[in-house]
């Protein structure tokens, strides 16, 4: 049994929703708000029925109890005791693979589908039922489920918390493991017997006086003492139940773990009972380090051995690059939200090649949990970005992650436009920081503008550096490569200068004094083609340094050009 269609109207952050999963791993990400576990909870309430349960206001779409919750959840591969006329046959649906599309007969050619409803309406009683057409058309009374087939398509879902699944109470995972577990109610209430035998066993003199004094009391108001008064052990209330039955590994409770471990267990219970059904994780890296992050991802997505049984489906939620990094493309999917209107978009669906979409899940995890994406030509760029945020920070402007705004690096000058295309593709806003010595890919590039991106490049046909050392103030330029031989070693940077000032037939210089005599424009040129082809801040630390140079040493309201592209960056981010 797998989910092939959700479809979300009025609940919570979702004003409309309408999504088709994939059969195996469905990874959520996205920013935080974009309703990821709300999709969660939406197919979990529609699958799992608890007819008690009240909802609550803040359960409706911008607090609007008059707009109804409607969640539907069409499910195929259903079991064939289903397709009978006698249990839900009259009620099947037709699911098109080929259009994603539920269509209200199950017409040949169609695979057999059943669609659940759960609605909740201003009275906030939830009210679950089966779902087609045909019934609303004839405006019957919409027909429910059977309690024993709800739990055939109920989930599991295993929250930041796992302890209640370590223990053989109602709900829990080990009930499912295994045999049928009938033999444990006689053993517990042998162990009432037990436990009622050793009270008595014990010292009863500490409460002799209080059954004296009751036995007085009661002959006096005429009540019967058929033995004698004692002080015994009331089983029921001790409360001993299966809940009270839990895992150990020697002496201590498997509860007592930490939260990592407890959920690794618990995610292996819950799959190996679940491959019939479907299966949530809420935050899949909580509580657990990269490297079993990594195993719990590949154990998830392994099918079982026994013939026969499908992959289950799986649906987490992450703002782990970890976890981005250790998927296949085809089983993330990206979650935004603009005015309750939820998107889900495959990222792999978004390329024309799907190496295209893993390079760039590998390459940048981080752009996709972002809302707004900065994307560097190099790691120099993406560098300079980031030391420009600290500054900013300490000058008490927002910084890019209090604006959903992360900085990554793009790889070169033809792959960056096409990570920004991708990103654009999927919902992202997206800003190209590109330098102009060498022109992009301009077909790429032409797609990711049409698409939305903007992008930011140095005029006049000059790299980074080159820009950055022609414009900078003099004190910036010293300060810059002063950096520059902290990073590497005097004698590497003063060889580096002399070798482009004698290709340029320039007097060269004995230190990195740098007196101001040197401040022309041919000096700084050289500077600049130094620093790029030496590899001076190549690297995301080196060029936040750098970033943090340039923010102390140009003047408010400068008017070079290199300043203008840092305010309009600036700017971008603010809007």
């Amino acid at each position: 049994m797998r989910i092939v269609s959700v479809d979300i109207e009025h609940f919570r952050g979702i004003k409309s929703l309408r999504w088709s999963p994939a059969p195996g791993m469905n990874c959520l990400i996205g920013p935080g708000d974009s309703t990821k576990t709300s999709i969660l909870d939406a197919i979990e309430l529609c699958l799992n029925p608890k007819p008690y349960t009240l909802a609550d206001d803040c359960d409706f779409y911008n607090l609007d109890t008059s707009q109804p919750v409607n969640i539907m959840v069409t499910l195929v591969d259903l079991p064939t005791e289903f397709l009978s006329e006698d249990r839900y046959g009259m009620q099947l649906r037709g699911w098109n693979a080929e259009t994603l599309s539920v269509e209200d007969e199950p017409n040949e050619g169609l695979d057999y589908a059943l669609t659940l409803r759960v609605t909740i309406d201003a009275s906030l009683e939830a009210r679950w039922s089966v779902y087609n057409d045909r019934v609303i058309a004839a405006e019957k009374d919409p027909p429910t489920l059977r309690y024993k087939d709800w739990k055939l398509l109920s989930v599991t879902r295993l929250g930041p918390y796992a302890e209640r699944h370590l223990a053989w109470g109602r709900s829990s995972v080990l009930t499912q493991v295994g045999e049928a577990t009938n033999g444990y109610s006689l053993q517990l209430a042998d162990a009432g017997r037990a436990a009622r035998k050793a009270f008595g066993d014990t010292n009863q003199n500490i409460f002799k006086s209080v059954t004296d004094r009751v036995k007085v009391l009661s002959k006096q108001f005429s009540v019967p003492v058929r033995g004698a008064y004692t002080a015994a052990l009331d089983v029921d209330g001790v409360n001993i139940t299966a809940g009270g039955i839990s895992l150990h590994d020697g002496g201590l409770p498997l509860r007592m773990l930490g939260t990592g471990s407890s959920r690794l267990i618990v995610s292996a219970l819950q799959h190996e009972v679940g491959h019939q059904h479907i299966s949530m994780i809420d935050e899949v890296e909580f509580g657990l380090e990269p490297h079993r992050i990594a195993r719990l991802l590949k154990f998830l997505k392994t099918s079982p051995a026994a013939d026969g049984v499908n992959q289950a489906q799986i649906f987490i939620t992450t703002h782990s690059p970890v976890v981005i990094c250790e998927l296949k493309a085809e089983d993330i999917f990206s979650v935004r939200s603009s005015a309750g209107v939820t998107h889900v978009k495959s990222i792999s669906a978004a390329v024309q090649k799907l190496d295209t979409a893993q390079r760039h899940l590998r390459g940048a995890p981080e752009a996709f949990l972002a809302r707004r994406i900065v994307v560097g030509e190099g790691r120099t760029e993406q560098g300079i970005v980031r030391g420009l945020d600290s500054c900013w920070v300490e000058r008490g402007k927002d910084s890019l992650a209090a604006q959903g705004v992360v900085a990554v690096n793009g790889s070169g000058k033809d792959s960056a436009p096409v990570i920004a295309e991708h990103l654009c593709d999927l919902g992202y806003e997206v800003l190209l920081l590109l330098d102009s010595d060498e022109p992009p890919n301009a077909a790429a590039m032409a797609r990711a503008l049409a698409k939305g991106a903007s992008c930011l490049q140095w005029p006049g046909q000059y790299s980074t550096e080159e820009r950055l050392f022609i414009d900078l103030p003099w004190d910036g330029v010293k300060a810059a490569v002063q950096y520059a031989s902290e990073c590497a070693s005097t004698d590497s940077i003063l060889s580096g200068i002399n070798k482009t000032l004698k290709a340029l037939e320039i007097d060269q210089v004995g230190d990195l004094a740098l007196p101001t005599s040197r401040d022309e424009p041919i000096f700084r040129l050289a500077l600049g083609k130094t620093a790029k082809r030496e590899s001076w801040f190549k690297d995301i630390t080196r060029g936040e340094g750098l970033g943090e140079i340039i923010a102390k040493h140009f003047p408010p309201n400068d008017a070079t050009p290199f300043a203008n592209i840092i305010s309009d960056l600036r700017k971008w981010i603010d809007a």
